[in-house]
């Protein structure tokens, strides 16, 4: 019997913030499926594409694990409560920098409207070049959501000077991140009015605004809740481990 995808999608609407990855790429990402392995029954989710997704019932996860065949493993965005499950099926686990999501609702909505352009093509090059987690397809990865969702630029004397992007979305959350602007730029507020600028376009669209910062990052976390983004209750973990 083949995946019910209808059942499948109410159970991971049930948390969209642990789930949105899973949900994009299946049902959002043109050819995704292709590229991963799904298990799916009992409460349960778990898919494996670059890293491995898990969510839903502990016992129905722990049978899927077991049969994962050895080697080593990424996770991406797993609540902090499936640790010691994870800890059960795999070694050598190594956590990558502790991480929040904060989500933003409509009438939380501090920041200015000012408007912003978008970001062009001709840009993922310089994005791709700064961004943390540069990896080979990255700057492909930069042309496709440029041209697929909303994106806010400053230019100053026709150069790129700062610039806030939409990693992915789903029906009802899009998922926000690269703010940056860039060093001679600093200290003018431009960072508060790209995030200002992307959020109101998310907002015009219907849908929330969700980002994910790193704990350490002090400066983005008190830029991102000064313009009403709240945090999300659950801790969440990215790491790797070495299947037993």
């Amino acid at each position: 019997m083949g995946t019910d995808f209808t059942q499948l999608n109410a159970l991971l609407k049930e948390d969209n913030i642990l789930t949105y990855k899973m949900q994009y790429q299946l049902f959002y990402s043109p050819g995704a499926k292709k590229d991963m392995t799904l298990w799916f029954g009992d409460g349960a989710a778990m898919m494996l594409d670059h890293s491995l997704h898990i969510f839903g019932k502990e016992e129905t996860l722990d049978r899927f694990l077991t049969g994962l065949s050895p080697g080593e493993y990424s996770f991406f965005g797993v609540a902090i409560d499936l640790l010691p499950l994870i800890q059960k099926h795999f070694t050598d686990i190594s956590s990558d920098e502790n991480c929040t999501a904060y989500t933003l609702d409509p009438e939380d909505f501090t920041g200015t409207t000012e408007p912003l352009g978008n970001l062009s093509v001709e840009d993922a090059p310089l994005i791709n070049q700064l961004w943390a987690y540069k990896h080979p397809g990255s700057e492909e990865y930069f042309r496709d959501i440029i041209k697929a969702y909303p994106s806010s630029a400053i230019r100053v004397d026709g150069k790129l000077a700062g610039w806030a992007v939409c990693y992915d979305a789903i029906d009802d959350m899009v998922n926000l991140g690269s703010l940056r602007v860039l060093v001679p730029y600093r200290h003018r507020g431009y960072g508060k009015k790209l995030a200002s600028s992307l959020i109101a376009k998310v907002l015009a669209m219907g849908k929330t605004p969700m980002i994910h910062i790193v704990d350490s990052n002090i400066a983005s976390r008190n830029l991102s809740m000064g313009v009403g983004f709240k945090s999300y209750a659950k801790k969440i973990f990215w790491g790797s481990g070495q299947k037993k």
